[in-house]
């Protein structure tokens, strides 16, 4: 049945609505990104300079002044409304962000893993966990997974400095034995600076190599040319009529010189010249 004008004025405007609704839904960007990947934390990503963490994240955040914040590393601690989100450390003595600390538990990584989730819950995602310390690392403890997020993610327990909660033999550095009860402290993501960072290859994707062009080819010199049309060699002067003159100029000064002398002789000879006698 076909429509009356009515419904075709309604089916237009629910069109329209439709295709606003999509495109607003398409430009949309996620407001407060709270999970942890390879790449980074939301929209940080690592191997950002501190003023371009400052600008991926947006005026919501705050990125104090370079701090402590480890034993090892200076960083930028990063809050938003008076609570910090995670801690941001250069790890290799240049500007570069390369390393996020994230205590947060709103933070989570896409299966929903994060600080505070104790290890079971973790294992029943990720699979079998294993503690490892590390005397060498200020005693911290990590916890690994069988089948864990990308190798730039790794899981902190509380553990530092002999206070862990994995369950060691004497002499061992790692177990999968742990204390009931233990959760992931924070989650670090952490990658080397001019490699593996996300900003790296995104700035790699970004130049692309430009494509070679064709050698052009060389121009060919044009041949001299006769500028008098004479025909003659190359080699040869250009007639321009001076010559000829010099020589005009030549014979008529010889012309006057050979009338005077001329005129002299006359003058000389004709006093010596014999008269007839009265």
């Amino acid at each position: 049945m076909p429509l009356s004008r009515p419904q075709l004025k309604i089916a237009a405007a629910l069109a329209a609505l439709f295709m606003l609704l999509l495109s607003s839904s398409a430009h949309a960007q996620p407001v407060d990104d709270h999970t942890i990947t390879a790449e980074g934390i939301g929209n940080a990503v690592l191997g950002l300079s501190p003023a371009e963490l400052i600008e991926a994240l947006g005026p919501d955040y705050q990125v104090g002044d370079e701090v402590r914040i480890t034993i090892d590393f200076d960083g930028r601690v990063v809050s938003r409304n008076g609570t910090v989100q995670f801690r941001a450390a250069m790890t290799d003595d240049t500007e570069t962000l390369t390393l996020f600390m994230v205590s947060n538990p709103e933070y989570t990584t896409a299966e929903g893993i994060g600080p505070t989730s104790t290890i079971a819950e973790a294992e029943a995602v990720y699979g079998p966990a294993m503690l490892a310390r590390n005397p060498d690392n200020g005693g911290r403890e990590f916890v690994s997974f069988a089948n864990g997020p990308d190798g730039r993610i790794a899981f902190r327990t509380p553990g530092i400095g002999g206070t862990n909660v994995g369950i060691y033999a004497s002499g061992e550095f790692s177990t999968s034995a742990y204390e009931d009860g233990a959760a992931i402290a924070a989650v670090w993501v952490i990658c080397v600076s001019g490699t593996d960072c996300a900003a790296d290859v995104a700035t790699a994707e970004s130049t692309p190599t430009p494509e070679p062009t064709a050698t052009p080819e060389p121009e060919i010199t044009p041949e001299p040319t006769d500028d008098t049309g004479s025909g003659t060699d190359s080699g040869d002067l250009p007639r321009t009529g001076a010559t000829e003159l010099v020589l005009t100029s030549i014979v008529s000064v010889l012309f006057a010189v050979g009338g005077a002398l001329v005129l002299i002789e006359r003058r000389f000879l004709s006093a010596s010249w014999p008269t007839s006698s009265s």
